[in-house]
């Protein structure tokens, strides 16, 4: 599908279908950027597809499959899409996963390290000729998604896909080293949306701890995305929790 348009700013949102990757890529439908969509499945990303094609702004959308555990679909869609000036880069889709350390086993380990990390890094490098042509007022960005538990307020239970979290939020700074002046942030997000399986006795134990008292919302996560990639245009290397407090204890 695509929409006329009049030289739109471009940006890719890896992980549309899941929560904040779709507010993510409805907010900026809703500003009128064109929008390249990427998911591992891509009957999800039908539905977005049709939402978007009700929104009165001018932009172009693609959508495309991508499976940070398969080099194969980076490397296709960084030649598909690193043709033509692109603005900022959003990295939202993540494989959640709770297990106990002891069944924390080297394959689940390098499956986290290569989605959270590996796969993102080689995707972003093999964007930075486009990033480069960028000709937003504030220069391109890019944003990685952390977890407030990872480095901030570590908890057992999800010891592999927590490490790796850790791992993207280090990736952060060092990126903003490596592609400078491309402007490269982390956010870092306690509860921005429930796990299915969480009952509500846990919620409730987890709200505890949270000084502003609830949890919080896909839409508020992909504001601060937003303010990030237009507003913050001083801004590089820094991860902000957005958390509700969370990590304060």
């Amino acid at each position: 599908m695509t929409i006329s348009s009049q030289n739109p700013r471009r940006i890719a949102v890896i992980g549309a279908t899941g929560r904040v990757g779709t507010e993510v890529a409805r907010t900026f439908a809703r500003l009128g950027w064109s929008l390249e969509l990427t998911a591992r499945r891509m009957d999800g990303l039908d539905a977005l597809m049709t939402e978007f094609e009700s929104f009165a702004t001018t932009a172009s959308i693609r959508r495309h499959r991508l499976d940070f555990l398969d080099g194969s679909t980076i490397a296709e869609f960084i030649h598909v899409v690193g043709t033509q000036p692109l603005d900022a880069v959003v990295v939202a889709g993540s494989p959640f996963e709770e297990i106990p350390l002891e069944e924390a086993t080297i394959e689940r380990f390098t499956r986290q390290a290569a989605a959270q990390v590996g796969g993102p890094a080689t995707l972003v490098a093999g964007l930075r000729p486009a990033l480069e042509r960028s000709l937003a007022p504030g220069g391109p960005a890019v944003i990685f998604f952390g977890d407030v538990h990872a480095l901030h307020r570590p908890r057992a239970g999800a010891t592999p896909y927590l490490a790796a979290k850790a791992a993207a939020e280090g990736l952060v700074g060092l990126l903003a080293v490596e592609l400078a002046p491309i402007r490269v942030m982390g956010i870092s997000p306690g509860v921005v949306g429930w796990p299915d399986d969480w009952p509500e006795d846990r919620r409730a134990n987890y709200l505890k701890r949270v000084p502003l008292g609830r949890a919080g919302t896909a839409g508020e996560a992909a504001a601060l995305a937003r303010s990030l990639i237009i507003d913050a245009t001083y801004c590089t290397g820094v991860v902000i929790p957005i958390d509700g407090g969370r990590h304060l204890r």
